[in-house]
């Protein structure tokens, strides 16, 4: 898109400190926000988040060695409270972003997903399915209506609907129904990439939504391959 949009810009919700360790060999990578600093065709600006002070520090430091059009935004705290500060800069017009949300658990509210969607924004939004919505759904149901599930659906539908579905068919019954809830807000393009462990059994997904055909297009393309090109993107 850099030859489309007069600015293309990203947003990380939960930017981490920019480098991650694997705990299956122990080795150090590049994170979400590094890996959008260093793209062959940079982003017009980055806007971060990170709820960690110390993390967000580490995060700053790492990218003042970057050569970016813009200096990076770096904003300390919790996603959903400074989502309009952190989207301030983005004009509502002729700027295309990717919005890029990986919390570890249901800690996405709704509402700020929302507050996204007035921006021309694509998704990709990890949807903890296995690793918390169903496996803590009986807790969250007696905490009506303020649960984390909830907020995360921005509606309480999801009680009916987890109650009537056998549990072999919840992970993808909740994940269509999030697809439900994201179309309220325009988006009507949507992919979703299961990930396993290593025992190939789902923990999580990722879920893309965009209300651009071409949109869909190039992430399925581009997701259908690793970094080093390959087909087969291995989340495990």
């Amino acid at each position: 898109m850099k030859d489309k949009w007069a600015e293309l810009h990203y947003v990380d919700l939960f930017a981490g400190a920019g480098i991650a360790r694997f705990k299956s060999n122990r080795e150090l990578a590049y994170s979400s926000a590094l890996l959008a600093s260093r793209v062959k065709f940079p982003f017009t600006q980055l806007h971060l988040c990170e709820a960690d002070p110390v993390k967000a520090d580490a995060l700053r430091n790492r990218l003042r060695a970057c050569a970016l059009p813009n200096p990076p935004r770096v904003i300390t705290g919790d996603a959903n409270l400074v989502i309009e500060d952190l989207l301030n800069p983005i004009p509502a017009s002729n700027a295309l972003c990717m919005t890029f949300a990986d919390p570890y658990g249901l800690h996405l509210d709704f509402e700020t997903v929302r507050v996204i969607a007035r921006r021309k924004s694509d998704l990709v939004i990890l949807v903890a399915d296995n690793m918390d919505a169903l496996r803590n759904w009986a807790t969250y149901y007696d905490q009506n209506p303020n649960s984390n599930l909830d907020r995360f659906m921005g509606e309480g539908g999801w009680r009916d609907l987890l109650r009537v579905t056998s549990p072999s068919k919840q992970a993808e019954a909740f994940r269509q129904r999030y697809q439900d809830r994201l179309r309220t807000l325009g988006y009507d393009r949507f992919d979703t990439i299961r990930v396993q462990n290593s025992m190939d059994r789902d923990i999580y997904s990722l879920q893309y939504a965009s209300r651009s055909e071409v949109g869909l297009k190039i992430w399925q393309n581009t997701s259908k391959k690793d970094e080093f090109g390959q087909m087969g993107l291995g989340f495990s």
